[in-house]
């Protein structure tokens, strides 16, 4: 065992199968299967014997599945289902339909349920120190991914490979050979975690992996392998049974926030914490083992989550307001209770919001707080139509010019009393910073009705020199206001370069940002032309995007000079 235990000390990374390792599948009622069938029928607007429709799909299942098995591929749900499983339907229409109709097929043929102990192993294996991957054979490319999400894990796992995704199938090694390559990690640092010996132990011993674990049905008791190769070097009945051979690792570089040398001269915003941790420390681990020298602390966060973690033990580049969220941003412009407001009470209740989030400053001693400066008009019916004709690919069309007259003209008329009643919030939340040595970071906004535009930012940075107040230039927004038509991105930077004191870097699909570099079509090296050295950069990313997307976004910031590495 001693012999064993030390093998087991020298794995850098844990990776698992899903059905059957990390969750478990029960049978539904027939009548619930009937209902999902009708369904999957509704949704391709047929009329079928729901009885004979599960007969053809269950026969054509089980070809597909042996095609698969047999030449070590797979497709992915479009493939199968227009090819496979409905070949003799309108192949546009199933094409379109294919997510749904796997998720309810998938459904149909059992209830998928993760263990109990599963969530609370992988989250000790991670705190750990391990770095996990999930390689799972599945013609599903949403499963697997909505699961983890669910457990609240999907931002520990470096690396998500499936087959229906890679379009290969273990027990080819090439799958886990790739997956290691993925992560990093010499895959003689690697085990892997299984319940099938000839599928899963085949693959990982093809692929050189360090340990091969096999978890037992407990009902069904699988017997030792009588076959060397396929034998695994363990055997386990629970997964809790894992932390028993994996001890927790030394803290080396990259494994820890206040431990590791940094690798990237920016911060990570806990935006990307939302779906993908449930502890805020968890989500702090990650960005080191990112890389990531500093955080910025989001909108997304109340008094309760930052009570849960002492804060003071690592680098904070700047907060964003509100922070702490205890009434949050959603509550503030539903209630207008905005710097801009011109109601007088609610004005004074948004400078109240904004001075909470100084407090937190002073007490962290971070130096910068970013601020929304509020909005012209809480209604977005023109924007919202706008947008709607824009992803319709209607921008030159007569009726998107009249919308964008229209928004420009409201606009005009509605902005002066709101742009006083924002210089004479940010006066009052000048002279309240001082006392905590703090600068003011505007940021350019996302919807149009929103203040500053270009003039009117231009009006705020006079209210105060560099040291007090600054420019956030965010990207995704300005590249979303540009592709409208409403605000040149580029005007941003060459009128106020002089002033940026930071920058929101992501990528933007269409109008849609907050992507991780490399998923949109965002030119980062014309942006990094513009940003001075000293202006800190913060990767502000949702929790859709996964680390090992981040990480690649942030190969694409270094290579275009928005980022620096540290030596």
């Amino acid at each position: 065992m001693s012999t064993q235990v030390q093998g087991i000390r020298n794995i850098d990374a844990i990776l698992f199968d899903m059905g059957g390792t990390l969750r478990s599948r029960t049978k539904h009622e027939c009548a619930e299967k009937q209902q999902k069938l009708q369904l999957m029928a509704d949704l391709l607007g047929a009329q079928v014997d729901t009885a004979e429709f599960q007969s053809l799909l269950e026969k054509r299942t089980r070809a597909y599945k042996n095609w698969a098995e047999t030449n070590l591929l797979e497709l992915n749900e479009v493939e199968v289902w227009t090819n496979w499983l409905l070949p003799d339907w309108p192949a546009d229409r199933v094409g379109s339909l294919a997510l749904q109709l796997d998720e309810l097929w998938r459904d149909i043929n059992g209830i998928k349920k993760v263990f109990p102990e599963t969530r609370e192993v992988l989250l000790e294996l991670f705190r750990r120190g391990y770095r996990l991957g999930l390689v799972s054979n599945t013609p599903s490319s949403v499963e697997s991914p909505r699961i983890l999400q669910e457990l609240g894990v999907a931002g520990c796992f470096d690396a998500v490979v499936l087959s229906c995704q890679v379009g290969i199938r273990k027990p080819n090694p090439l799958i886990l050979e790739m997956s290691a390559r993925r992560m990093g990690v010499p895959p003689e640092h690697c085990a892997y975690i299984g319940d099938q010996p000839g599928r899963d132990v085949a693959a990982a011993r093809g692929a050189g992996f360090g340990r091969t674990i096999i978890r037992r049905d407990p009902e069904k008791k699988a017997a030792l392998s009588s076959d060397p190769a396929l034998t695994p070097d363990f055997y386990i009945d629970t997964l809790r049974e894992l932390l028993d051979l994996f001890p927790a690792r030394p803290l080396t570089g990259g494994k820890c926030l206040e431990t590791c040398s940094p690798v990237y001269d920016a911060s990570l915003s806990t935006m990307w914490a939302s779906d993908n941790f449930t502890e805020l420390s968890d989500f702090f681990l990650a960005a080191g083992r990112l890389g990531f020298a500093r955080i910025e602390l989001g909108r997304q966060l109340n008094s309760e989550k930052l009570r849960s973690i002492d804060l003071k033990k690592y680098s904070l580049s700047s907060i964003h307001e509100p922070c702490p969220a205890d009434i949050t941003m959603d509550t503030l412009k539903a209630r207008d209770w905005l710097i801009s407001s011109t109601d007088e009470a609610n004005r004074q209740k948004g400078v109240e919001a904004v001075k909470r989030s100084l407090d937190l400053a002073g007490k962290l001693s971070v130096k910068t707080l970013v601020i929304h400066s509020g909005t012209i008009s809480l209604d977005l019916s023109l924007e919202n139509k706008i947008r709607q004709l824009f992803n319709a690919g209607l921008k030159g069309s007569a009726e998107y010019q009249e919308t964008k007259g229209q928004m420009q003209g409201g606009r005009r008329k509605l902005s002066a009393p709101h742009l006083e009643a924002v210089q004479k919030s940010l006066r009052e939340l000048l002279e309240y910073a001082r006392r905590f040595d703090v600068r003011l970071g505007l940021e350019n906004r996302y919807h149009y009705f929103d203040i500053p535009d270009q003039d009117e930012m231009a009006a705020l940075l006079a209210l105060a020199g560099p040291d007090q107040i600054g420019f956030i230039y965010d990207v995704g927004h300005g590249t979303a206001m540009d592709r409208l038509g409403l605000f040149p991105n580029d005007m941003w930077l060459k009128r106020f370069a002089n002033r940026i004191i930071g920058t929101h870097l992501h990528d933007v699909t269409g109008i849609l940002d907050h992507r991780a570099p490399g998923l949109g079509d965002v030119d980062f090296r014309m942006v990094s032309r513009y940003l001075p050295k000293q202006a800190f950069r913060t990767i502000e990313v949702m929790g859709f995007n996964t680390p090992e997307q981040i990480k690649a976004g942030m190969q694409i910031l270094v290579e275009s000079g928005c980022v620096n590495l540290f030596e």
